[in-house]
């Protein structure tokens, strides 16, 4: 994330470290909620990879960012809240699974922060939008490695294990209380408001807010992102298509709130470099979601925008 992405992302989270403790104070308040943090991370995390095609090894990879967390919260940064520290591992475990979106997470916050803003949230409901936009995407943990970078077709079969993702993701961030409607945005971002996504179908205001928001941030920055097989769209062709799928896949207040915020404020990340090392070899997973057919909503759902 560049200088002005940083900066933007400090500014929506706010202001929250204790002022006036110096750097190696013991901070055992802090401490103790950074280890029951970690702790309600670690079991589910474990538990969904140890139950995927990876088993034990993938589980230790996983969580060991998360207990890294920990560790330095304790030791070294005792200023920094064990909250953002729980959200930043996840976040980078599962950067490190998935590389071909890299900083994803990070832009789809950005992103939730530019609408819960516009919609008028308060602080403290813009900063969850933030965490939610990060953790989106979380339960790609539990998906198998080989199904986010195949680089043919995925089969039916496959494409179910792909969408159990979200329910992947709801399961890791379950414990995680401070987290709040969060937890909601990550099960139902793709859901849809015709009632054709998943997992559950949902339709219209049934969809939790913080899943209307996150799905459009979410949309909009898979689109407007480099991939390995493809440049970005601009920024106006991406809210052109937003605006397209409104009312039948977005919610058309998100999107209006998103376009207003981007022509107050413009986009930071304006050009995404492209994160693979290997162009060749673009991951189907991805490359299918830029073919105009929802995988939530299936063979028979028409159009739309695919994350």
């Amino acid at each position: 994330m560049g200088q002005a992405a940083a900066a933007a992302t400090a500014a929506a989270a706010g202001r929250g470290a204790p002022r006036g403790r110096r750097l190696g104070e013991s901070a055992p308040e802090e401490s103790r909620t950074a280890l029951a943090v970690t702790c309600a991370l670690t079991v589910p995390v474990a538990v969904v990879l140890w139950r995927s095609a990876y088993g034990a090894l993938a589980a230790l990879l996983a969580v060991g960012p998360v207990w890294l967390a920990w560790w330095s919260l304790r030791r070294h940064r005792p200023e920094h809240p064990a909250r953002q520290a729980a959200v930043q591992a996840l976040s980078q475990a599962v950067q490190i699974k998935d590389r071909y979106t890299r900083g994803h997470g990070e832009r789809v916050g950005l992103a939730a922060v530019l609408i819960a803003r516009e919609l008028g949230l308060d602080e403290e409901r813009t900063e969850t939008l933030r965490c939610a936009g990060i953790l989106h995407d979380v339960g790609k943990l539990g998906v198998p490695a080989r199904l986010l970078r195949k680089a043919g077709p995925l089969t039916p079969a496959e494409r179910r294990v792909m969408e159990q993702h979200p329910e992947h993701g709801a399961e890791i961030v379950r414990g995680l209380d401070f987290l709040g409607e969060a937890r909601a945005a990550v099960l139902h971002h793709h859901e849809r408001m015709d009632g054709t996504g998943y997992p559950r179908g949902l339709a219209g205001e049934q969809i939790p807010e913080a899943a209307r928001i996150v799905a459009v941030a979410d949309a909009f920055d898979a689109m407007t992102s480099t991939r390995c097989y493809r440049p970005g769209r601009p920024v106006a062709a991406a809210l052109e298509e937003l605006e397209r799928c409104a009312g039948t896949q977005f919610d058309p207040r998100m999107v209006a709130a998103l376009t207003r915020a981007l022509r107050r404020h413009g986009w930071p990340f304006a050009e995404v470099p492209d994160p693979c090392q290997e162009p060749p070899s673009a991951p189907e997973a991805h490359r299918e979601a830029d073919r105009g057919a929802d995988r939530a909503a299936g063979a028979a759902a028409g159009s739309g925008v695919a994350v």
